[in-house]
């Protein structure tokens, strides 16, 4: 596990749609070749696409990788991981922005170290949200993300089909179709779960694909940094779908999603005014404050030079509530603090840890939503 702390330790002082920049930022700054070499000077694995190593032209414009197979286990980071024979539900994860290259923009999935700084990041993600108790069974596809660049330059209210988020966004309809016709079990609910980068491009799955409802098993979507959605545009992109906002606890068929920052935060590339928030401790959507008291135990990982890289300890958050007029969630904590990344999303922005700071949270309230579906809807799923 030492080395996955490393990597936590260096991502939280990165910028975000990263959590893991720094972790990957070797294979941005090194040069790629020709002869079938990748943009970190490896060769792509062959059995990720199915087919032959293809010629790389150093003098491109633009590289895209081709789009994975999802018939191809190569392509899934985890595909049916559980640890039980009678797992509760099902969970299909997309993982947030993982690299940054300029020169390849567009994240090719047969890279070996992508393959592995992806894989390390989702076993981390989910040793933190999978209770043993309440077992559940991970989808996670790899998906051609756009860099880090990319997102920050991104204009997140306009349709993201016309920038390079789009190869993400194609893959994950394609990978999540793949996983409904295939490999989901009826009668079992399944939730989505993204972050960042991955939030959008399970945000507009959910826009876009009918095939998604309540009566599918689709129990609720925790899309946690999300950029730029307005609780109106949420109304309005899903009226007459039988998806909503989330609105408490136990509702299922929901989105749910938050940005944290501190309360001295300015604006950012994530918040909007009037943006859609719930509170990810109380699942409530108004102002009402959730003191220190209630906060401790849930979880987020703590750096200091006293302690090893990445120490997990409980929560030291004063204390949490929404803020529907800012579209934020407001937690207090120093804005100018090693949990805002030093402020290079702007300060106070505590975006690496949109996951991270609830983590109990989100893990408990999965297998409450997951129950609740079950006495909604678990008879007529399973025909």
């Amino acid at each position: 596990m030492n080395a996955v702390f490393r990597m936590v330790r260096h991502a939280r002082a990165a910028f975000a749609f990263f959590v893991s920049f720094v972790l990957l930022l070797p294979c941005a700054c090194s040069s790629f070749r020709t002869g079938g070499t990748g943009a970190d000077g490896e060769t792509p694995d062959p059995g990720a696409s199915g087919g032959a190593n293809p010629q790389v032209e150093i003098a491109a414009p633009l590289v895209i990788p081709p789009a994975p197979d999802y018939a191809n286990s190569a392509n899934w980071v985890k595909i049916g991981a559980t640890e039980s024979v009678l797992p509760e539900f099902e969970v299909f994860y997309i993982y947030p922005t993982l690299f940054l290259n300029k020169r390849r923009p567009v994240m090719d999935c047969r890279f070996e170290s992508i393959r592995t700084k992806s894989k390390k990041y989702t076993d981390l993600t989910f040793g933190l949200l999978t209770d043993p108790v309440h077992p559940l069974t991970l989808f996670a596809p790899f998906v051609r993300q756009a860099d880090y660049s990319t997102a920050l330059e991104t204009d997140f209210t306009a349709d993201l089909g016309g920038t390079l988020f789009r190869y993400g966004i194609e893959d994950t309809k394609t990978a999540f179709l793949y996983f409904l016709e295939r490999l989901h079990k009826p009668g079992t609910p399944y939730i989505l779960i993204g972050h960042s980068q991955g939030a959008s491009d399970l945000y507009e799955l959910l826009r876009n694909t009918p095939e998604i409802t309540p009566e599918s098993g689709f129990a609720a979507a925790y899309l946690a940094g999300l950029p730029k959605k307005t609780a109106d545009g949420i109304d309005s992109d899903f009226a007459g779908r039988g998806i909503r906002r989330g609105r408490g606890a136990d509702d299922v068929g929901v989105i749910l999603s938050w940005n944290t920052i501190s309360a001295e935060a300015g604006d950012n590339l994530l918040t909007v005014p009037g943006g859609y928030v719930i509170n990810p401790v109380s699942w409530t959507t108004d102002d009402a404050p959730v003191e220190a008291a209630d906060v401790l135990g849930k979880a987020y990982y703590y750096v200091s030079e006293k302690e090893p890289a990445g120490t997990f300890k409980p929560s030291l958050l004063g204390g949490v509530h929404a803020d529907p007029e800012r579209g934020a969630l407001i937690v207090d904590l120093p804005g100018d603090s090693q949990y805002d990344a030093s402020g290079q999303m702007g300060e106070g922005v505590f975006h690496a840890n949109d996951l991270f700071f609830f983590a109990e949270s989100v893990r408990d309230n999965k297998v409450l939503r997951a129950a609740a579906w079950r006495k909604l809807y678990g008879d007529a799923g399973a025909e």
